[in-house]
C-alpha cells in the first residue's frame, strides 16, 4: 500500500531500529518526524530520506521530558497537519544488577523507556481522535518475556510498555485508533554493541557467539523489525489491536 499524505513520528530516530523504521516508512511515501536526543543523527536521517525524494523533519527532543513531547507534538501538527502513526522506539539499557542499582538510575530508565511512551500516546491520542483514528506502535522488547542477568529496570520498562500498549488499545478501540507492541530480540543496533564493548572478550568474537545463540542462526537486522512496526501500522491490518508481535528469530521459545 502507499503511504502518502500520512505522517509518522518516530522516536529513537537516529540510528538502529528507529532508523531503519524512519527510512521504511519514508520510503513508502509517508512523511516522517525523525525525534532524537542528538539533533545531529536525526537530521542525517531527515537529510538521507530528502536526497532519496522523501520528505522528513528532524526533532532534537528529551523523549521524557514532558515539555519536549508537547513541543514536538505541536510542530509535527504544524508542519503537516496531521498525526497518522506514533512509533515509540526510543530507549536506554544500562546493564545493572538490582541491588547495585541506584533510584536515580532506576527512574532514568523507566522514564526514557515507559514514560516517553506514556507521554507521546497521551498526546497523539486527541490528535488521533479529532482527525478520525491513527495507529500506535510501541517498541518493547522480548525483555518483557524473559531476560537476562543485570537487566531488572529494562525488564520491567518493556514489560510495561507491553501492558500500557493493550490498555491503550482497548480504551480506544471503538474510535478507530489501534495500539500494537513490537517485541524484538537480539538486533544489530548500536545498543547491542555497546552492551559488549567493555567486555575482556573482542568485540567480533561476542558478535559472533550471539549469532550463534540465536535459534534461526543470526541476530536480526533493524530493517526486519522496521518491517513488523510497518505491518503492526498498516490499514490492511484493521482487525489488529492490543496485540504483541514477537520478532525475536526464535528466542524465547527455545527451551
Amino acid at each position: 500500500m502507499s503511504w502518502e499524505n500520512k505522517v509518522v513520528i518516530v522516536t529513537g530516530g537516529g540510528g538502529g531500529i528507529g532508523r531503519a523504521v524512519a527510512m521504511r516508512f519514508a520510503g513508502a511515501g509517508a512523511s516522517v518526524v525523525a525525534v532524537g536526543r542528538t539533533l545531529a543523527k536525526v537530521q542525517d536521517v531527515a537529510d538521507e530520506i530528502a536526497a532519496g525524494g522523501g520528505r522528513a523533519v528532524a526533532m532534537a527532543a528529551d523523549v521524557s521530558s514532558e515539555a519536549d513531547v508537547i513541543r514536538v507534538i505541536r510542530d509535527t501538527r504544524e508542519t503537516f497537519g496531521r498525526i497518522d502513526v506514533m512509533v515509540n522506539n526510543a530507549a536506554m539499557c544500562p546493564q545493572v544488577r538490582l541491588t547495585d542499582m541506584s533510584l536515580d538510575q532506576w527512574n532514568g530508565v523507566i522514564t526514557n523507556n515507559l514514560t516517553s511512551v506514556f507521554l507521546f500516546c497521551r498526546g497523539v491520542v486527541p490528535v488521533m481522535l479529532e482527525q478520525g483514528g491513527g495507529v500506535i506502535v510501541n517498541v518493547s522488547s522480548v525483555h518483557a518475556l524473559a531476560t537476562l542477568d543485570g537487566y531488572s529496570a529494562y525488564a520491567a520498562s518493556k514489560a510495561g510498555i507491553a501492558g500500557l500498549t493493550r490498555a491503550i488499545a482497548l480504551d480506544f478501540a471503538k474510535q478507530n485508533i489501534r495500539a500494537n507492541t513490537v517485541l524484538p530480540g537480539a538486533v544489530r543496533t548500536p545498543m547491542l554493541e555497546s552492551s559488549v564493548k567493555n567486555l575482556d572478550t573482542p568485540r567480533d568474537e561476542i558478535m559472533k557467539q550471539w549469532d550463534e545463540s540465536q535459534p534461526i542462526g543470526r541476530v536480526g537486522q533493524p530493517e526486519e523489525i522496521a518491517s513488523v512496526v510497518m505491518f503492526a501500522a498498516s490499514p490492511d491490518n484493521s482487525f489488529m489491536t492490543g496485540a504483541t508481535l514477537v520478532a525475536d528469530g526464535g528466542m524465547t521459545v527455545e527451551l
